[in-house]
């Protein structure tokens, strides 16, 4: 998993880098890119915090999830 994580990373920043680069905002080149980034981290962290009760509202059987709803 870390190997496909890597391997990914290895692919992705090098384009992320040359959007960065011709990126000609008023708010400079990295700030959006940093700015889209974060948002998209905390929607990820949230997903994975309620990932027991998504997975309950999308089917999952009662025996397979644990009855700790939310925080």
């Amino acid at each position: 998993m870390m190997c496909r994580n890597c391997m990914v990373a290895a692919g992705v920043l090098p384009c992320v880098r040359i959007w960065s680069d011709k990126c000609s905002s008023k708010y400079g080149r990295r700030r959006p890119f940093i700015l889209v980034g974060s948002l998209m981290i905390s929607v990820a962290v949230t997903i994975i915090g309620f990932s027991a009760d998504i997975g309950y509202l999308l089917g999952d059987a009662d025996e397979d999830h644990r009855n700790f709803k939310g925080t």
